[in-house]
């Protein structure tokens, strides 16, 4: 039977939660967890793959906005519940649901897309590319304070289940976005993150930090647990988000974790790889770095709007880029990059450089080297050196990180 992509009917949205658990590797919605968890289906733009009557595939994206460099906010498909029904692997399903989507986001003036990928081969023949990074800590807080910078004024509290929704989704919005990368978070992602701080049926904790003023300015979720082993000693913690208005604020909360009693050892499993608290730390060994994997997967949509809505750094000569895009027509276009910006470039200029949707992706945060791209063949370099200039043009610190998982 042949296979039909389109947008599921409202009823049919738990037959896609199905098909995406069991491609998880998870058990499906009872219908307990489905009212839970409902709503934030109803929000997401998806597209279903069905054969017949039976729901055998599905992607979907919550539309975000995301932080380039120079401080634009652009309109995003954060792509999730992305899977294929083990029945119809090997068919074609995959391909026609992120074309579909890919498409959707066109129509509906996207201009960015991005992912978290639970495989590592899967994205890049659909235009995505490693935009960003994130490192898995283990952290002794024995050795990690005093930290340095800390704030000293202002004062802790630790909130109740029913002020965490309320009072985090507001400080997050005002204060989190200082990353290119970083996401704008609907109220359902902190409801799913802050799951059990809000229903208290586990330790696991928000705490807020207040100014002089009064004024909550920061806070850090985190969770505690005994340790197992016998031959342990207290506790363990592992740190979720740590946002604060200023690095002194988000320093002053880390002093804060670093001082809980009984602790032993942290783990943090999602930070950026230039985190500033490491330096901070009176022994920035406490610090340890366990893993580093890619975190956010980037595709340009709209590449005009994207390159012309980033800023550049002010420095001597331009690149022109060439962009080639198999699935998106319009981004089949040449662009002439300067300090100054992005401009479409006159036809029949020679390129500097030619980068298929995929790589200009990776690079377009301002993470990824050119010259890095050149090298493994994701880019072609047409003049010596263009490269170097695209690399001096897109740098962008501190690096890019998300540090939302959808």
């Amino acid at each position: 039977m042949t296979i039909e992509f389109r947008t599921p009917a409202a009823d049919e949205l738990r037959q896609a939660g199905r098909a995406v658990s069991m491609a998880l590797m998870f058990p499906p919605y009872d219908d307990a967890l489905w009212e839970q968890r409902r709503s934030s289906w109803e929000e997401t733009t998806s597209v279903a793959a069905f054969d017949g009557a039976e729901c055998v595939g599905h992607a979907g994206q919550f539309i975000v906005d995301t932080l380039v460099p120079g401080g634009a906010r652009l309109a995003t498909g954060a792509v999730t519940r992305v899977g294929v029904m083990p029945t119809h692997r090997r068919r074609g399903v995959a391909t026609g649901l992120m074309h579909g989507l890919i498409e959707r986001s066109a129509q509906d003036g996207l201009v960015l897309m991005s992912l978290r990928a639970s495989e590592a081969v899967i994205y890049r023949r659909f235009g995505f590319g490693v935009a960003g990074e994130y490192a898995s800590a283990q952290i002794d807080p024995a050795r990690a304070r005093p930290v340095r910078g800390a704030s000293t004024s202002g004062s802790f509290r630790v909130l109740q289940g029913h002020e965490v929704l309320a009072t985090v989704s507001p400080v997050y919005a005002r204060f989190a976005r200082t990353r290119p990368g970083t996401i704008s978070r609907p109220e359902s992602f902190h409801t799913r993150y802050m799951e059990h701080a809000i229903k208290e049926d586990k330790p696991s904790f928000v705490v807020i930090h207040v100014d002089s003023g009064g004024e909550i300015n920061g806070y850090a979720h985190y969770s505690l647990a005994w340790n197992e082993d016998p031959d342990g000693h207290g506790g363990k913690g592992e740190i979720h988000d740590v946002i604060g208005a200023d690095p002194g604020v988000e320093l002053a909360l880390w002093q804060y974790l670093m001082e809980i009693d009984l602790v032993r050892s942290w783990s943090a499993d999602e930070r950026p790889l230039d985190d500033m608290v490491r330096d901070a730390f009176a022994d920035r060994r406490a610090y340890a770095v366990k893993s580093v994997d890619d975190e956010q997967w980037l595709r340009l949509v709209d590449a005009d709007a994207a390159l012309r809505e980033r800023a550049y750094n002010a420095t001597p000569g331009n690149v022109t880029i060439n962009v080639t895009d198999p699935l998106l027509a319009d981004n089949n276009v040449s662009f002439s990059i300067s300090g100054d910006g992005a401009v479409r470039s006159a036809p029949g200029t020679a390129p500097d450089i030619t980068a298929e949707i995929g790589a200009l992706s990776a690079a377009y945060l301002g993470g990824r080297s050119w010259q890095t791209l050149a090298a493994i063949g994701e880019l072609i370099e047409h003049t010596p050196g263009s490269t170097a200039v695209a690399d001096a043009l897109f740098a962008s610190r501190p690096l890019p990180f998300c540090g939302s998982f959808f």
